[in-house]
């Protein structure tokens, strides 16, 4: 997959035209700057406002400490076998860390994260300090994920987590969230952003199977599925439930059952599935917002999920290269398709 690699190299590279593009694969024998983020993370050649790209590998990736401001970018998840989105890239392997951990240092604020698939994150265990303006988009994390540290109650704000697939639940509760967007997230288990201290924290057009608590929240658009929903001082509105947990008005539905919102997983992929049905009672049952009134779910909105998190990058989704050529032929017919992702 040299020539996927060099093409995604150029195209990253046009977007950020001052910072250098790294290129990150762990599979044994292709040449890449390095084999690991830690590798790269150590490399004194590795600035501020650079940019990573894990490629696509059958050798799952390491964890690391994210400790300068980076933009780090893999190829998205759910790319081949059972219920995945076939066809979205030519090389099927994701950058996959296979639960591995991505820790989040202070001195990594600022960091946006995109594509990667199958990790889990917290903040750094030892120091402890706060971690500030992350933004995780597209990614599929792991059901560990939580923030934790030695030192109790620390804020943690301007974090943005959006179109990203938790494959279980996330639990904030430790720290104090501060400014956090979440947004058009799919969580298969429960989501906790309970602190006392929290404040001003936005969660919108998510989709909960299990239970959810919040204080101070601005809590809208969204679809449970659990019978435990607790709420501290904040706005609940236009969301869905298949339990009777919701408070009542404010536009909120409760016994909602799975089978008259989503289409489900029958002909769908992992997270096709949660696309709402024809007819379904999230369909235009959000909050209206400038005249316009959304669906509820992750796929509401004009900004939705998007299936296997594809980063908003040029993706080659087929390649055609000759298994061999003639010692004296002068060209090589290659095909190539690409989409824009935007």
């Amino acid at each position: 997959m040299k020539y996927l690699s060099t093409f995604l190299l150029f195209a990253i590279a046009g977007l950020q035209l001052q910072a250098k593009v790294w290129r990150i694969n762990s599979t044994p024998g292709v040449t890449a700057d390095f084999t690991t983020g830690a590798a790269a993370m150590a490399s004194a050649s590795v600035l501020n406002d650079d940019t990573l790209h894990f490629e696509g590998s059958s050798t799952a990736y390491a964890g690391f400490t994210i400790n300068k401001r980076l933009v780090i970018i893999g190829t998205g998840y759910f790319l081949t076998g059972a219920n995945s989105n076939p066809g979205l890239q030519a090389n099927i392997n994701s950058a996959n860390f296979n639960g591995a951990a991505i820790f989040f240092d202070s001195t990594g604020s600022g960091s946006k994260i995109i594509g990667l698939d199958n990790f889990f994150f917290a903040n750094g265990p030892v120091l402890g300090s706060a971690t500030d303006n992350i933004t995780l988009i597209r990614c599929r994390i792991s059901s560990a994920s939580q923030l934790f540290s030695v030192i109790p109650n620390t804020k943690m704000a301007g974090w943005t987590i959006n179109k990203c697939h938790f494959n279980g639940g996330a639990n904030f509760s430790v720290f104090v969230l501060e400014n956090w967007q979440v947004t058009n997230n799919i969580f298969l288990g429960a989501g906790n952003m309970e602190n006392t201290s929290n404040v001003n924290n936005l969660i919108r057009n998510n989709v909960f199977r299990s239970a959810v608590n919040v204080f101070n929240a601005y809590f809208s658009n969204n679809i449970i599925t659990g019978t435990t929903f607790s709420s501290t001082n904040s706005t609940v509105k236009n969301n869905i439930s298949s339990g009777t947990n919701l408070p009542a008005g404010n536009g909120n539905l409760n016994s909602q059952s799975d089978a008259v919102v989503f289409q489900g997983l029958t002909g769908n992929s992992t997270d096709g599935q949660w696309r709402l049905r024809p007819g379904s009672t999230a369909i235009g049952a959000g909050e209206t917002v400038a005249s316009i009134t959304p669906n509820c779910g992750a796929y509401g909105t004009a900004d939705p999920y998007v299936l296997s998190g594809i980063p908003e990058i040029p993706t080659i989704y087929t390649l055609t290269v000759p298994a061999s050529v003639p010692s004296n032929a002068t060209t090589m017919p290659i095909t190539i398709s690409v989409k824009s992702n935007n």
